[in-house]
């Protein structure tokens, strides 16, 4: 049965890692829940954790895209250190740079409870460490150095990756005025070049069309200059040079108008 996916801030139980003793039908029946939910959800890996059970149960896809299910897992071995990208489905949109070990030995137990050895390195053994966290309650954010927590938390605060060091989102929703007014303005001109194919008695109605266009681009531009400044105040890591910069788009945002006002009084 597909299961929905625990995700951040929600936790599924205060019970954490707790160990299989009872290799029974129930315990077969959450394997399968755990394997319907990937498929669902095109993952690789998924620990039973995040689909509500507090089950020291993972299973993962391997090379051949065949399930491998891995019960009670123990790391016994760990080797180097590296500092992997990682994302996640408990925090879905979001990544984080990471501090893993490069190789690992897994113990576990398969389904008929037999002992099982894996090694693991590179892009599994990362997958393997961050499963096994799950199963103790943990997540990458435990994995985080001090700066990364802080971006990381900027992240979960306004919901968006686009964050960098400095705390300040790379994208940000002011853009998407941007681009209406950038919209605006080509369609003016098109609307312009238009009116060399038009009979006079549409000219009135082009000139009622530019006149809404205008009046929209300034009203844009105001609204974006204001809530620019709303939005970049939210992030505390900001510097002041995105002030000049909102400026700066507001004036280009500005002059396009012009630009727009001058042709139309020329050509109309």
């Amino acid at each position: 049965m597909i299961k929905e996916i625990v995700k951040y801030p929600r936790t599924p139980s205060k019970e954490f890692g707790t160990s299989v003793r009872f290799f029974d039908a129930k315990l077969f029946e959450l394997i399968q829940d755990i394997k319907d939910t990937m498929n669902a959800n095109s993952l690789d890996a998924l620990a039973a954790f995040q689909i509500g059970s507090p089950l020291a149960v993972i299973v993962l896809k391997d090379e051949k895209g065949e399930f491998v299910e891995i019960i009670n897992p123990v790391v016994i071995k760990r080797e180097g250190s590296i500092h992997p990208v990682e994302t996640t489905a408990y925090f879905p949109g979001l990544s984080a740079t990471t501090t893993r070990y490069e190789k690992i030995k897994l113990m576990y137990s398969d389904r008929n409870d037999t002992q099982q050895f894996l090694e693991a390195n590179g892009d599994l053994a990362i997958t393997l460490q961050r499963k096994i966290d799950y199963l103790f309650g943990a997540n990458i954010r435990l994995r985080l150095s001090k700066e990364e927590e802080a971006v990381f938390d900027s992240k979960l605060e306004f919901g968006t990756d686009a964050i960098t060091q400095n705390g300040c989102p790379t994208v940000f929703k002011r853009d998407r005025i941007l681009r209406a007014i950038k919209y605006l303005f080509a369609l003016g001109i098109v609307a312009l070049a238009a009116k060399f194919f038009l009979l006079a008695e549409n000219i009135v109605l082009l000139k009622m069309m530019e006149n809404y266009i205008l009046l929209s681009m300034i009203a844009l531009s105001v609204v974006y200059f204001f809530y620019a400044q709303y939005e970049g105040k939210q992030y505390k890591h900001c510097s002041s040079c995105q002030i000049g910069n909102i400026i700066g788009t507001t004036l280009i945002s500005l002059v396009r108008t012009g630009v727009l006002f001058a042709l139309c009084h020329f050509i109309l």
